[in-house]
């Protein structure tokens, strides 16, 4: 009888140990990431500026949209949300179109409007100009749904503070007004509003609270209307939430699933809860780790790592269905005799995720990080502390037999077998050399979780909301927020005529919603004297009907506003202008600088905005010699990214298998042995790309992660299919502990190849199509069995 001495084993005790400080890791400094865009490359400019165009300011902003019902019935709905939403912590600020005489955002315009409003101009004040817009604001007074509300009139004869919400629509969203003055959409079946968040827009938390509150506001109203939301934050919240559900099924199914399947094969529950030992410790293991080095774990990570870390349920399999008539120290003499082909395979499988963890790209070093450290502690587990905590009679008898037919082709594969790989793979070698162009899927929006009716919304919402689609965009960096004011200003003859010329429909910048202080104070000059503006004031009035005294309140503010001081981004209040100045002017924290962006609309002849910039619009201006200009493609900088870590991670891949096969030659010391297995690899390798684009798949860089995972898979079966074995029996042992390796390995992706998650998808595919070449090439180029005197018996 082999005793129990697990409590005083010092390997039992070092992994209980080992636990505790990894489960003391993750709930004292554990944070799981779980929005997408985390996980993605971030674009940069050819400069190495780093873009974000779903996060920062921009991300703060939510397009709302109310259908249903009548046009009364939709602005009642959008004035509720306002007054509902207006003072709630988690909101900025929210509009709908309608003016508030009460709003000090709006006092706030209205005392600055002659600073901001681009009609500021010497003629705006002359008698004829005043005449006519006195005869607007006498329109206004009889109409039902005046342009100008009745209480600003005194004020604001010359609708400035109009002209000022326009310019702040154009940059930060608002679309036409109907009769009852709220925004809606050209086919007025929608009523719109624009919400800013007080969140960051990648502050999931903070923007998942607001979402809530905006349903319940809503939902407390009416039953009767349907509200649309879309927006950045939107999105990253449905891809958290829709990531989160499938990790929770995939992880239940899948342990259901393998947890069948072991029952079945074995039919003792032992080796089902002995398997997950080694991966439920390599899970923690890997987790902490990562969080220790990167102060996170982002859940795409944490769900490809576990999938990938399957390669550790392959140690406990080999291990129970070789413990059939044990040596005399029971379990953990199985385990001494299989440690070098376990050891081995994953020792090879540590090496290729090494090289992925020294990348730049952080998703896939926590994912190479993860992995590496899983797959050794996992390995190590199996070996030093798995026989040790098998009941006593499992370590003395050893497992039930495995309930697994084996093919005889397995154990003794026919010549014929051997010469229908070897030209599959040639097939296969001709299929990828003749993909031209390759079928690589380098725009990662084709991957993500989210569904594409969401992506029209928010680009319908967009549109009506005159907002434009984030792809084309002019980069302007300046040492100061006066300077890049002042240079999107002497940009905007240049793109007038670009406009002219049909090169782009629109453009907007934040000059247009704050101008330079040089342009506020020409515009400040611009402005008469009271007496002056008295007298023509006087002049315009006469005959229309008003009091003489009406539009004191408008000389007063003229006459305050020549002593004003201009604006700047630091002495904004929070409202429309700080927030539409905010999603265009910012610091760059990392460069100490600042960022302007020049967003281009209906982008038509791109080459055209390259060319003129190619002429440096700025040079004649000394003042504006250290600004620079460039043009940013988003989708373009993402894909030449993509591509660019593509490129990369290719050239690791190839480095990993030199890698291994220094490895295998160094371990074994056998050549052709080292030869059988990279084989195998190869062969897995090729035969998947290959059925890959024959299914007319584009292949990403999750397929990538999955070919690298097929390495390590295939690694395992080659590394045991090519012992160099005693007898068939022990052949056959081989093939079925292979076999149950490789059959869960399919069962677990089989079931990742049904999520609705593209990249979870794309992986299960993979991984499952690898698998199966995978095993047939290893079990197809195993060494045949050999005597009991030519084996030796340390031979890994």
């Amino acid at each position: 009888m082999v005793p129990n001495r697990f409590p005083l084993s010092p390997g039992p005790a070092l992994w209980l140990i080992g636990l505790l400080v990894a489960a003391s890791i993750l709930l004292w400094r554990g944070e799981l990431v779980t929005d997408l865009q985390g996980f993605t490359p971030e674009p940069v400019t050819e400069t190495g500026i780093a873009l974000d165009p779903g996060g920062g300011p921009a991300g703060q902003v939510l397009l709302l949209g109310i259908e249903g019902g009548n046009s009364q019935a939709r602005a009642d709905a959008s004035d509720h949300l306002v007054q509902a939403l207006r003072d709630h912590p988690a909101v900025a600020e929210i509009r709908n179109g309608r003016l508030d005489p009460d709003d000090p955002a709006l006092d706030f315009l209205l005392e600055h409007r002659y600073l901001l409003s681009p009609e500021v101009t010497p003629e705006r004040f002359s008698v004829d100009t005043l005449r006519d817009r006195l005869g607007e604001r006498r329109e206004d007074l009889s109409s039902a749904a005046p342009l100008m509300p009745r209480e600003l009139i005194g004020r604001d004869p010359t609708g400035e503070s109009l002209v000022v919400l326009e310019q702040l629509g154009q940059a930060g969203g608002g679309g036409e007004r109907d009769s009852h003055g709220v925004w809606v959409d050209p086919e007025r079946d929608r009523a719109l509003l624009v919400l800013h968040s007080a969140a960051e827009g990648m502050d999931l938390d903070g923007q998942e609270s607001l979402l809530k509150a905006l349903d319940e506001a809503f939902a407390d109203y009416t039953d009767d209307l349907d509200l649309l939301v879309a927006g950045p934050a939107v999105i990253a919240v449905e891809s958290r939430g829709r990531i989160r559900g499938e990790i929770t099924t995939f992880s239940l199914a899948a342990s259901l699933a393998l947890a069948t399947l072991l029952l079945v094969v074995f039919r003792h529950p032992h080796p089902v809860w002995l398997a997950a030992v080694p991966l439920a410790t390599g899970i923690l293991a890997g987790a902490a780790v990562v969080t220790v080095v990167f102060g996170h774990l982002h859940g795409i990570a944490l769900a490809f790592g576990i999938t990938v870390l399957g390669i550790s349920l392959d140690y406990p399999l080999h291990l129970f269905a070789h413990s059939r008539q044990p040596p005399s120290d029971g379990m953990r003499g199985v385990a001494r005799e299989l440690w070098p082909a376990i050891g081995l395979g994953a020792g090879s499988t540590v090496l290729v995720y090494a090289l992925m963890a020294i990348t730049g790209f952080s998703g896939m070093a926590q994912l190479g990080l993860f992995v590496l450290t899983g797959v050794g502690v996992a390995a190590i587990t199996t070996r030093w502390v798995l026989p040790r905590l098998m009941p006593q009679a499992l370590q003395r008898d050893g497992a039930p037999p495995a309930r697994l037919p084996v093919p005889s082709a397995l154990t003794q594969p026919p010549v014929t077998a051997r010469w229908i790989l070897a030209a599959s793979v040639l097939g296969a070698l001709v299929v990828i050399a003749s993909a031209d162009p390759f079928p690589w899927e380098d725009n990662l929006g084709a991957l993500h979780p989210v569904p594409q009716e969401h992506i029209d919304r928010d680009r319908e919402l967009r549109h009506a909301l005159g907002l434009p689609d984030i792809r084309h965009a002019l980069l302007i960096t300046a040492p100061d927020p006066e300077r890049a004011l002042q240079a999107a200003e002497a940009l905007t003859p240049g793109l007038e005529d670009l406009r002219n010329q049909g090169a782009l429909t629109a453009y907007d910048h934040a000059a247009q919603a704050l101008p330079s202080q040089a342009l506020q104070r020409a515009r400040q000059g611009s402005l008469p004297t009271t007496d002056t503006l008295r007298e023509r004031l006087d002049t315009a009035v006469d005959g229309l009907g008003f009091r003489t005294d009406a539009f004191d309140p408008f000389l007063e503010d003229v006459a305050r506003t020549r002593d004003l001081e201009p604006l700047s981004p630091g002495t904004l209040p929070d409202g429309p202008l700080r927030q539409t100045t905010g999603t265009l002017l910012m610091p760059d924290e990392d460069r100490g600088d600042w960022m302007a962006w020049v967003r281009l609309s209906g982008m038509e002849d791109a080459t055209a905005v390259r060319q003129w910039l190619q002429r440096e619009p700025l040079a004649d201006l000394p003042a504006l010699a250290d600004v620079g200009v460039q043009h940013v493609d988003f989708l373009r900088a993402s894909e030449d990214l993509v591509s660019g870590f593509r490129d990369q991670a290719l050239e690791r891949l190839a480095l990993g298998v030199v890698a291994v096969a220094l490895l295998l030659l160094l371990v074994t010391r056998a050549p052709g042995r080292s030869l059988r297995i990279l084989t195998a690899v190869g062969s897995g390798l090729v035969l998947t790309v290959a059925a890959l684009i024959l299914l007319g798949i584009p292949l990403s860089l999750f397929h990538l992660i999955a070919l690298l995972l097929i390495v390590g898979l295939c690694l395992d079966y080659a590394v045991f299919f090519s012992r160099p074995l005693r007898d068939l029996k022990a052949r056959q042992n081989t093939a079925a502990s292979v076999s149950i390796c490789a059959l869960s390995t399919v069962a677990v992706f089989g079931l990742l190849a049904l999520s609705s998650l593209p990249v979870l998808r794309a992986m299960g595919l993979t991984v499952v199509l690898g698998v199966v070449f995978s095993f047939l090439a290893a079990a197809l180029l195993a060494q045949p069995p050999l005597s009991r005197r030519t084996v030796g018996t340390n031979n890994p």
